[in-house]
């Protein structure tokens, strides 16, 4: 599908109570993926997205602008795009709309401070999340945990490993598609199963996996329902009985204040010009 159906959906995008992805490439070409509640479509074939944290997805919206997408709405339904970011501005319509709102209006500490715009691509049909294929993959991987642990390697620390094993966290899944777009899926039945594998299965979203191959570069954004998170990016790897998994080695923290990469551990450098 090339155009939203604005009657239908609209209201949702606009919504800032929803869960709203955006995944872009990275420097190193891996998938970066972002939350940003701001997310929100202009029309029929265009999406805005309102910046007010500073993080590297950003800059990487114009570096590279081949652009996935994924909302979900509080009633469990959600879509998947692919878009193309083309220009940003620091005045307008959309910054008036966005800095109207009531999570930026009344918030003390910031508001939105620039817009960026992409075209749309193509968007997905709305779809419901399939709690019971859900849950029934999640019994999967926990029956299967002690036999595809990987390699103990210590890429998460203590937090990240209770995070990324607990019930209550969101797990998507980013990967690049064989048309250069980055692709997202949720894949809320995954957990790690060591400090440096999160085990899951691309069911029952096989076909938005579609493109997925043994050894590729796939990342997995962790949210937790208290606004908690993490990025991890690895090596997606396939295993037997329709398993899968992310062999991470890399880690990046996406939550305020400091945005920055905890494993590999980025060394601090001392502000010495003002």
């Amino acid at each position: 599908m090339k155009k939203i159906n604005v009657e239908r959906d609209a209201k949702d995008f606009a919504s800032p109570y929803k869960v709203a992805l955006i995944a872009t490439h990275d420097e190193e070409k891996d998938v970066h993926i972002t939350l940003l509640s701001s997310l929100m479509n202009r029309g029929d074939d265009e999406m805005v997205v309102g910046e007010f944290v500073k993080g590297l997805s950003k800059q990487f919206f114009h570096e590279r602008p081949r652009a996935g997408f994924l909302i979900m709405n509080l009633a469990r339904e959600f879509w998947t795009g692919t878009m193309d970011f083309y220009d940003k501005k620091t005045e307008g319509p959309e910054y008036i709309t966005f800095n109207e709102m009531t999570l930026f209006r009344f918030n003390t500490y910031f508001g939105v401070h620039t817009v960026h715009y992409a075209e749309l691509r193509e968007i997905s049909e709305k779809r419901k999340l399939n709690m019971a294929g859900i849950a029934a993959n999640m019994v999967r991987v926990i029956l299967a945990s002690a036999l595809f642990k990987g390699r103990e390697v210590p890429v998460f620390n203590p937090w990240t490993r209770r995070h990324t094993a607990k019930a209550g966290t969101l797990l998507f899944l980013g990967f690049s598609g064989d048309d250069g777009y980055p692709r997202l899926l949720p894949v809320i039945q995954g957990k790690s199963v060591s400090r440096s594998r999160i085990l899951l299965t691309p069911a029952p979203y096989k076909k938005l996996a579609e493109g997925l191959k043994d050894g590729d570069r796939a990342s997995l954004f962790a949210a937790s329902l208290d606004m908690e998170a993490v990025l991890l990016k690895g090596t997606y790897r396939r295993l037997p009985g329709g398993l899968g998994a992310v062999d991470v080695d890399r880690v990046y923290n996406c939550m305020p204040p400091v945005h920055r990469y905890i494993y590999p551990e980025t060394p601090w450098e001392a502000v010495t010009e003002f």
